[in-house]
């Protein structure tokens, strides 16, 4: 099964890099993080210079929401992967191989798995561009937080690998592949927007916020893991590859309407179900890669906390137009 896997993959990025677009996509990409790390590094050269005194030099160049490395890419990959993911499925959907393919010993699983394989190997690619950014940052910047930077590739590579899944799912869905990549970055639209949906209610306000993959990253990218978050992206994935599972499956087999829309409710309703109870604050666990722990409570602070009995309710007031 996983030769069969390793060998789907093989083929899948041997033709994706016999085309120019996967080519293109690491050159801008890799220009694109590069020019955004020189600025940074001259920004804080520059305060330097004027005598500012400079902390927080790593998040400030991969973390910061005024330009940072990874804050910025991350945006950049909602129009990157749509245009390698277009032609996974569709292409053979176009050609007549899916055919081919429904009529060999290998599964609709190890179709789907081995195509989602060659797209982690890509996005480990893109994610070794941002690497060497990372070694060079190492080799210049003063107290340079590694463990923060290696935080926030995880949560970049979580988010390729995410859209990914959604983009093979859309690929399974049409024989045309601009339809494909206008449908999947549709889609990756209405899941940033559904965070702000239906909130009047608390169950469902909990359930869109859930839903929602806009900022989804932004933690990890600042140094903090989060299990919930981790979760989001591994149950994201899940749910989308068992789609295209079922879609290659109702094309290989004759079945009714409903017993496919069920399957896909199905599977809806128990990402749902585990996404809920992964957002639940006593399920949550957390870990701050930064130096300082700027991401979590002092350690007097979890004291005084650990002593205390009861509920706490904590009340902020914010004042946007305060001085």
């Amino acid at each position: 099964m996983f030769k069969m896997i390793y060998n789907i993959a093989r083929t899948e990025l041997q033709m994706l890099f016999y085309s120019p677009v996967a080519w293109l996509i690491l050159v801008v990409f890799g220009v694109q993080s590069g020019m955004l790390f020189a600025d940074q590094l001259a920004g804080l050269v520059s305060s330097q210079e004027m005598g500012y005194d400079i902390q927080g030099s790593t998040i400030s160049i991969f973390a910061s929401r005024w330009g940072g490395v990874f804050t910025t890419m991350q945006n950049y990959l909602y129009f990157y992967i749509p245009l390698l993911t277009m032609s996974l499925v569709s292409k053979e959907l176009s050609s007549g191989s899916i055919r081919l393919l429904y009529s060999s010993p290998i599964t609709n699983t190890q179709i789907i798995v081995g195509k989602f394989f060659s797209m982690m190997i890509y996005g480990l690619i893109m994610i070794g561009i941002l690497f060497l950014i990372t070694l060079c940052s190492w080799a210049v910047v003063k107290d340079f937080e590694l463990s923060m930077v290696l935080t926030g590739l995880l949560g970049l590579y979580l988010l390729i690998c995410a859209y990914a899944a959604i983009g093979l799912f859309m690929s399974c869905l049409t024989s045309y592949q601009v339809v494909a990549a206008i449908g999947t970055l549709a889609l990756l639209a209405a899941l940033n927007f559904v965070g702000g949906m239906w909130q009047g209610v608390d169950l469902i306000r909990d359930i869109t916020y859930w839903l929602s993959i806009s900022g989804r990253a932004d933690e990890l990218i600042a140094g903090l893991i989060c299990s919930e978050d981790i979760l989001y992206f591994i149950i994201v994935i899940a749910v989308f590859l068992g789609f295209c599972i079922i879609k290659l499956q109702s094309g290989k087999q004759r079945t009714t309407w409903y017993m496919v829309f069920s399957k896909y409710v199905g599977v809806f309703i128990v990402a749902i179900f585990l996404g809920y109870l992964s957002s639940r604050p006593m399920l949550k666990f957390f870990h701050d890669s930064t130096a300082n722990k700027i991401k979590t409570l002092t350690k007097s602070s979890q004291d005084i906390m650990s002593q205390m009995t009861g509920d706490l309710t904590i009340t902020t007031y914010v004042n946007l137009f305060e001085d």
